[in-house]
């Protein structure tokens, strides 16, 4: 009998020793089930795309809002400035305000006016021995489109038009343009191709310079041994335009790159565009000029979230479940007819928590970038001691 009560004492011992360890076994983490909310939004608007070429449409925050025709990259004659003012200040960077290291001009860079005045293309002109800074030769591209000038600039930069080349290529990568090539650094080749979908992209990395977004949005300067050079984007401080690139070849025609600063419903929104394949040049501007004020009806305020609603689930592993909550309601700038694109950012939670604990937040994608906490909208509640033994 004592032998039997010994066991038993051992044997209980031994099951609350086990109990025991079983209950401090550390609780799950418990995962958010996300639950993005979808609204509803008015019907897209129709805009008036050129009968030519192709063209795109996108904004600042937004990505391309609307295409036509813009799949096969095509010739963007002087347009392509714009990628070699960039990769340009990507290897010898400038901080606005500054003018750079001296370039001196070479017979080389002479002859390169010759060859490109002969094919009757965009010049300035130049003598050896001649010295213009870093940023006088990114005006000189970006504003009366000089070819010389930016070849030039690249075999400064780069040490051959070669190398540039090689380099742009990978540049043009790393900025999204996914259907963009460059053969040369002026954009006269027609091998140098793009769409206008890329070139939406290409025209907000530009703005986003805060030296080149200036140079730019000046309708004139001043270039050594020439004098006054002038902006050949005639369009610009007209309909809120800054002026990104125009560009006219025999194989390209005309083309436009293009960002307008615009008031819609009371927010400011930068409206970025291309027009490629034109007849020519002037016919290009003057087309954006509907795109631009067609693009003022296209957006519209939407109610992404409302205050206190449902955005996430946890399961409790022991049964029952409760919901995590927007904090406040988040109204965003939409293009018509696009889904409003929300992402969040929640944590993984373990009980015991209280009600309105902080587990992230929730925000937007496109329009704007905004943000509304999350909490949980009721208490978890710590399993059962059953539970915690014989889960």
């Amino acid at each position: 009998m004592r032998y039997v009560l010994i066991a038993g004492l051992v044997l209980s011992i031994s099951l609350l020793a086990v109990g025991f360890w079983l209950y401090q076994r550390p609780l799950p983490a418990i995962r958010a089930e996300v639950i993005i909310p979808v609204q509803k939004t008015s019907e897209a608007i129709k805009l008036p795309w050129p009968s030519y070429g192709q063209a795109a449409l996108g904004a600042v925050g937004f990505g391309v809002l609307e295409r036509n025709n813009s799949s096969k990259p095509v010739p963007i004659a002087s347009i392509a400035k714009v990628i070699t003012a960039l990769a340009v200040l990507k290897e010898k960077p400038l901080q606005n305000g500054q003018q750079g290291p001296l370039i001196t001009i070479t017979e080389a860079d002479v002859q390169l006016y010759r060859d490109y005045l002969a094919k009757d293309g965009s010049v300035l002109p130049v003598s050896a021995g001649q010295q213009i800074t870093q940023y006088q030769a990114l005006q000189a591209m970006l504003l009366p489109s000089a070819n010389n000038i930016a070849d030039t600039t690249v075999v400064w930069a780069f040490g051959s038009v070669d190398k540039f080349i090689d380099f742009a290529n990978q540049f043009v990568k790393s900025l999204g343009l996914k259907q963009t090539q460059v053969a040369d650094a002026s954009g006269f080749s027609p091998k140098t191709v793009s769409t206008a979908e890329d070139l939406v992209f290409l025209g907000e990395a530009i703005l986003k310079d805060p030296v080149l977004s200036n140079i730019i949005n000046q309708s004139e300067a001043n270039f050594p041994g020439v004098g006054t050079i002038r902006n050949v984007n005639w369009l610009l401080g007209t309909d809120g335009i800054l002026g990104i690139k125009t560009g006219n070849t025999d194989e390209a025609g005309g083309c436009y790159l293009f960002g307008a600063k615009r008031t819609i419903t009371g927010q400011n929104v930068t409206v970025i565009g291309a027009i490629l394949g034109a007849p020519t040049r002037d016919i290009a501007m003057g087309d954006s000029r509907s795109l631009i004020q067609s693009a003022d009806n296209g957006f519209e305020i939407v109610t992404a979230v409302k205050a206190n609603q449902s955005v996430a689930r946890y399961n409790l592993p022991w049964g029952g479940s409760l919901e995590a909550v927007a904090v406040n309601e988040m109204k965003l700038l939409n293009w018509k007819g696009k889904n409003v694109v929300l992402d969040t950012n929640l944590s993984d939670i373990q009980a015991p928590k209280t009600q309105n604990f902080s587990v992230g937040s929730i925000k937007s994608v496109s329009g704007g970038s905004k943000s509304v906490p999350v909490v949980l909208k009721q208490s978890v509640i710590a399993p059962s001691w059953t539970w915690r033994i014989f889960r």
